[in-house]
């Protein structure tokens, strides 16, 4: 499609002119299918554009009509995954582009094929590739939304296999990221143009605060007039005053939130926003039933103008948050700097309170990739007339820290397949997936990823192969390259073959078949680590619980597995959430990926009992209830949509058991959990309130 014709289609969007990156892009080739390109280019500048070019040249032919081709959109994140798909469905359905949303179960054997832009991460398109996709042969671009993210310690291995295994097809890949500090080893080896650009469309000031002093690495100097004694205080309130708003990076969950607690901006707020902000605290109040005291502490923030924003929150917590935050009634959130990947929200100031986090190697600084992320979220194109990113240096080896981290490139990327985990999971869905059929497709695979790229020499890699090949045959996931059944079962259920192993010698091993005993082998897999702290004073009594139930093995990683196993049972025994929250001290986010966690985990247990013989029945039943945190009584209710399991309770108590009962006593149901929710329950059936008939 020739250039005039995708500046036809950005005329559509409202989009006159490209910013110089993306100009740049073009002219550099961008569209010749045949030809990768790596951008690499700061936060907001228009990194996502190119790659939406790069999918309209693919997807849109000179008539503007789909081409039957197929793009994929890889983002790190559902939750941005989500976001995007928003933002695509809404521009491109208009020229008849089916865009699909996949970030559902992992063991999900989803028809994808009826669609041409198809919004995912890495680990779900991984997990279809094994369901053995067939449009796979279709896809002619993929685009990698922060592919700096190789990097990652724990997904990054996942990424390379999924770029090497790209790398075979005729396929376009478009690499997006703000920091990489080794742009040309990525680029050499995806055989991509690298792009690199500091442009931005709103300036960007990093700073040092000091002692009352911002000092801007550009030679400015700027007074914060002291308030109080809280240096970050200060600096929200010199930025809410100019009406800018803030984002606050801590280094802890605990710290975000102390931070939120003490920024109290009210005498700030307008009647109107504080009439707003109480709206907004009230909605934060009806997510959970009966709300948690961190959602009494969040809803008291956003009632003084703040707010904190991290995994311990709910998706809807966090929604709320952001969406108030992008209209400007809370005026600062505090965060943790793992959330700046897929945190867009850009804001007057940035402002980094912490350096070093506490790391299983001790205190270690953060590195200098996440907290340029941080900083580089500061200015608002169209709102802020520049934007801020501040350090705050609490002493002379953080002000020295800091103006390395200001001035110098962000750390290399390196490959992390050498990771064992990773390295078991991906040879073992190469096999099943017969894309490795012996020793040399084996050597060729390895020989093509970035590991290979990077060091040359393949020995110490070739080492750690050869232990997990000995490992998948001794478990007989696979013989002489040939997946048995267990084997491919194993990698269509995207979990660790070591997790997989755990959870076979337990069903093996199994004395009695108590749920609790279900919940602690799913509780010992790698997928639900870290489980929940063991404290000195309750080993005794776990070890007692866990020689009742027949289970020999009482090291400190056992112990903590069957706690977390107890959270689960209580959650399905339907202990109120609060007091689930309280007894184990997590939050709300956590505790719902865990039990996210905990269903999936269920299911691979269920579908392996299936294939070793063992009772299956049992696990069905548990993965049931763990989605719902239900006992098995109220299950049909809970299928019933608006029927959370305190709703399901109420009604089965009062003798309402099921659909029909609904149907034929709707004056009944309403009395119990109010009329107007009985009202949307009903439509959704298809009845009308007070009417007993179907609606045809």
């Amino acid at each position: 499609m020739p250039t005039n014709k995708i500046l036809e289609i950005l005329k559509d969007f409202g989009i006159e002119e490209l910013r110089p990156p993306q100009k740049k892009a073009l002219e550099k080739g961008l569209l010749d299918k045949n030809k990768n390109f790596l951008i690499s280019i700061p936060t907001a500048s228009g990194k996502t554009l190119i790659g939406e070019m790069a999918l309209i040249n693919h997807l849109l032919d000179e008539n503007k009509n789909p081409t039957n081709k197929k793009g994929i959109f890889i983002v790190p994140l559902k939750a941005l995954a989500s976001e995007k798909y928003e933002e695509f469905k809404n521009k491109y359905e208009r020229y008849g582009l089916r865009v699909a949303l996949s970030i559902g179960d992992y063991d999900e054997d989803e028809d994808l094929s009826r669609y041409h832009l198809i919004i995912t991460t890495a680990e779900k398109l991984d997990s279809l590739w094994r369901h053995k996709i067939d449009w796979i042969d279709d896809v002619s671009v993929v685009v990698v939304d922060e592919i700096h993210l190789i990097n990652d310690e724990s997904r990054g291995g996942t990424l390379e296999i999924l770029l090497t295994k790209l790398k075979k097809f005729n396929i376009q890949i478009i690499g997006l990221s703000a920091t990489i500090g080794n742009p040309e080893e990525l680029a050499n080896w995806l055989n991509a143009e690298l792009i690199v650009d500091d442009w931005r469309p709103v300036e960007l000031k990093k700073g040092i605060y000091k002692n009352g002093i911002i000092e801007f690495i550009n030679g400015e100097n700027r007074e914060i007039k002291a308030i109080n004694n809280n240096d970050i205080y200060n600096l929200v309130v010199d930025c809410v005053k100019d009406g800018g708003c803030c984002i606050v990076f801590c280094n802890t969950k605990r710290g975000a939130v102390n931070e939120a607690k003490k920024l109290n901006l009210k005498k700030f707020l307008t009647n109107e926003e504080k009439r707003k902000l109480k709206e907004v605290a009230e909605e934060i109040l009806s997510i959970l039933e009966p709300p948690t005291e961190m959602c009494k502490t969040l809803a008291e923030c956003i009632l003084n103008g703040s707010a904190f924003h991290h995994a311990g929150l709910t998706y809807q917590h966090r929604k709320i948050v952001e969406d108030a935050f992008r209209n400007k009634l809370i005026k600062v959130i505090c965060c943790t700097p793992t959330l700046s990947v897929g945190l867009n929200l850009p804001c007057r100031r940035a402002i980094v309170k912490d350096l070093t986090r506490y790391t299983n190697r001790g205190m270690r600084y953060i590195p200098i990739m996440e907290i340029q992320q941080c900083i580089g979220r500061a200015g608002r194109l169209g709102l802020d007339p520049y934007g801020e990113g501040i350090i705050v240096a609490k002493n002379d080896r953080d002000y020295l820290r800091s103006y390395q981290v200001l001035t110098q490139k962000p750390e290399p990327i390196y490959s992390k397949l050498s990771n064992q985990a990773v390295l078991r999971t991906q040879l073992l869905g190469l096999i099943a997936t017969i894309e490795i059929r012996d020793e040399y497709d084996l050597e060729w695979f390895i020989r093509n990823t970035f590991y290979a790229y990077q060091y040359g020499n393949l020995r110490e890699v070739a080492k750690n192969i050869n232990e997990v090949i000995r490992f998948l045959e001794e478990k007989e996931f696979m013989i002489d390259f040939i997946p048995t059944e267990l084997g491919k079962r194993v990698a269509e259920l995207y979990i660790d073959p070591l997790s997989a192993k755990y959870m076979i010698d337990g069903l093996n091993e199994m004395e009695n078949e108590d749920d609790i005993y279900y919940l602690y082998l799913i509780s010992k897999t790698l997928e639900m680590m870290p489980n929940l702290r063991v404290y000195k004073s309750e080993e005794l009594n776990l070890i007692d619980e866990m020689e009742n139930l027949g289970i020999k093995s009482f090291e400190i990683e056992d112990l903590e597995a069957f706690k977390t196993a107890k959270m689960l049972y209580d959650w399905i025994s339907e202990v109120p959430e609060d007091e689930i929250l309280k007894k184990y001290k997590i939050e709300p986010g956590i505790l719902r990926y865990k039990v996210e966690n905990a269903v999936w985990l269920m299911h691979a247990l269920k579908e392996m009992a299936k294939i070793i013989g063992k009772n299956s029945e049992i696990p069905e039943k548990l993965e049931i209830r763990l989605e719902y945190g239900a006992k098995e009584d109220i299950i049909e209710l809970l299928n019933v949509k608006y029927i959370g399991r305190v709703r399901a309770r109420k009604l089965y108590n009062a003798g309402i058991r099921n659909v029909e009962d609904i149907i034929n006593n709707p004056s009944k149901v309403a009395s119990i959990i109010g009329e107007k929710i009985t009202k949307k329950i009903l439509e959704d059936l298809g009845i009308k309130f007070g009417q007993q008939k179907l609606i045809f």
